[in-house]
């Protein structure tokens, strides 16, 4: 490896969509863009940007990628220097959703194949060094599903892997056969105004699913975060929110254990 190089690693992950209906979601990538600091965004051509191409495209079905697990998209060399950006270019003809009965739709993805969907967030890559960073396509957030169209829009978070952590726990809150979220908010940034079936709690970091008892809530930046526990029914419809905990602190590397029963979390009223 040339001196003044480091090694860029960038695996993807994805939070649930919340439509049973839906079985698949699948993306095909064909390179990415990163864009390093100081750099106009606006120039597409500016000397800032490095273009890497996938040595074939590659189809990737995110909601495989729930929990917690990833996948490795790609592995290059690349200068060392911050980047502040990352854009993904895809091959917007051969990205679709899955539905039972195997039944496939076309996703409409606007920009995938020419400026590429972009992401939030940055990182250092290092001089002679590897960073390991991890692409995360919040589903509930990104696809949108409007008279039976399906419309991916951006919503993808970038995080260093070396900071961060993640709560997981037991559910055993009441919720009476309905589907049961779970959801993360930076400290305070809860609005209880999103209380209502119109909101998709677009503000949550990260959100997973907990009808089965347990939850993972994985790649949370270390900080302090705010639990809201809601139900939904079986096509994702909102019907009301069971209860929330505040205050739960994530540090770097390690698993924290938060249970959300009866005793550990406030109703919501």
């Amino acid at each position: 490896m040339a001196k003044n190089f480091g090694t860029v690693a960038l695996s993807l992950t994805d939070a649930p969509a919340d439509d049973e209906v839906i079985t698949g979601v699948f993306v095909t990538f064909t390179g990415l863009r990163y864009q390093y600091a100081d750099t106009n965004e606006s120039n597409e051509s500016d000397e800032n940007w490095e273009d890497v191409n996938l040595s074939e495209p590659r189809t990737v079905d995110l909601l495989a990628l729930q929990n917690g697990n990833t996948t490795l998209l790609d592995q290059t060399d690349l200068p060392s220097g911050t980047i502040d950006h990352v854009r993904f270019v895809l091959d917007t003809e051969n990205c679709y959703v899955e539905l039972e009965g195997n039944i496939t739709e076309k996703m409409i993805i606007p920009s995938g194949n020419q400026t590429g969907y972009k992401a939030i967030g940055g990182f250092t890559i290092p001089t002679g060094g590897v960073v390991n960073v991890t692409a995360d396509f919040d589903l509930r957030k990104s696809l949108v599903i409007n008279k039976k169209k399906y419309l991916l829009k951006p919503t993808i978070k970038i995080i260093d892997n070396i900071e961060v952590g993640e709560a997981s726990g037991m559910m055993s809150l009441d919720a009476n056969g309905s589907k049961v979220i779970v959801y993360a908010y930076e400290d305070g940034s809860w609005d209880s105004n999103e209380s209502n079936a119109t909101n998709n709690f677009g503000n949550a970091v990260i959100s997973t699913d907990a009808t089965d008892g347990n939850y993972t809530l994985p790649w949370l930046t270390v900080g302090t975060y705010d639990l809201v526990i809601v139900a939904y029914n079986n096509i994702g419809e909102f019907e009301n929110i069971l209860g929330y905990i505040n205050d739960v602190i994530i540090v770097t590397g390690e698993t924290i254990t938060q249970d959300i029963t009866d005793d550990t979390c406030l109703l919501y009223t």
